[in-house]
C-alpha cells in the first residue's frame, strides 16, 4: 500500500502545476486576486502537498482493495454482504462531499470573505494558507458526508434505534451546527451553513433509510 501511494504521488508530482491550477480555480474567478508565496520553499512544498493528496486519491482503490483483502477472511458471509456496500457507499459519499465543497462551498466562502476588501484594504493571499484552507474544506466535507454511514451502522448494530434518533432530532441538529462551526476551516457563517444544511438533510435521509432497513423483531412463542 505504501509503495502504491508513493508511486502515485511521484506520478502526480509531474502534473502538480495542473493540479495547483485546478485547486486555485475557485480563487481565480475573482478578478485581480492572485496567489503569492513569501518563503523560497513555500511553492515547492505546496506542489508536494498537492501531489500527495492527488496520489492518495488515485491510489485509494488499491488501498481499499488491500484493506478489504485483509479483513475479508475474518468475516462471515452475511457480514461481507453488509460491509462491502458500506465501503462503496462511504467512498461515494466522501467524493460527493469533496465535490460539493469544491463546486459550491469554497466559491461561496471566498466570495463572502473577499467582499470585505476596500480601496485601502486589498487581499494578499499566500499559496500555503490558501491550499491549507482549500484542502481542509475538501477533507472536512468529505469526512462529514460519511454521517449517514455512521448512523446506519449504529442502527444495524443495535446501538440506537430510529425512534431514538427521531426523538433526539433537536439535539442532533444542534450538534450538527456545532460540528460544522468547529470543523469548517473557514470562520465565516456562510461556509458553516453550507456544511450544516447538507448534514441535516443527510441525517433525515439516513433516518428514513434506517426505518426501512430495520429488521422486525422476532415473535417469541
Amino acid at each position: 500500500m505504501l509503495v502504491v501511494f508513493c508511486v502515485a504521488t511521484g506520478v502526480c508530482y509531474f502534473f502538480s502545476q495542473q493540479l495547483v491550477d485546478f485547486f486555485a480555480e475557485p480563487l481565480r474567478r475573482f478578478q485581480g486576486t492572485e496567489l503569492y508565496f513569501q518563503k523560497p520553499y513555500e511553492a515547492f512544498l505546496t506542489h508536494i502537498k498537492v501531489a500527495a493528496v492527488a496520489g492518495l486519491f488515485f491510489s485509494s482503490p488499491v488501498l481499499l482493495g488491500q484493506a478489504w483483502l485483509f479483513l475479508a477472511p475474518g468475516l462471515y458471509p452475511d457480514e461481507k454482504k453488509i460491509i462491502f456496500p458500506l465501503i462503496l457507499a462511504s467512498v461515494l459519499l466522501f467524493v460527493g462531499g469533496a465535490v460539493f465543497a469544491y463546486q459550491a462551498v469554497i466559491p461561496w466562502g471566498l466570495r463572502f470573505l473577499l467582499a470585505f476588501q476596500t480601496e485601502s484594504l486589498k487581499p494578499l493571499i499566500g499559496i500555503g494558507p490558501y491550499f491549507s484552507f482549500t484542502l481542509g474544506m475538501l477533507l472536512a466535507f468529505g469526512v462529514l458526508f460519511e454521517f449517514p454511514i455512521v448512523i446506519l451502522g449504529l442502527v444495524q448494530l443495535g446501538v440506537v434505534s430510529p425512534e431514538t434518533l427521531a426523538k433526539s432530532r433537536k439535539v442532533i441538529i444542534l450538534g450538527i451546527f456545532v460540528i460544522a462551526a468547529v470543523l469548517t476551516p473557514s470562520p465565516d457563517p456562510v461556509s458553516q451553513l453550507l456544511l450544516a444544511i447538507p448534514l441535516f438533510l443527510l441525517f433525515e435521509a439516513s433516518l428514513w433509510l434506517a426505518r426501512r432497513l430495520k429488521k422486525p423483531a422476532k415473535k417469541t412463542s
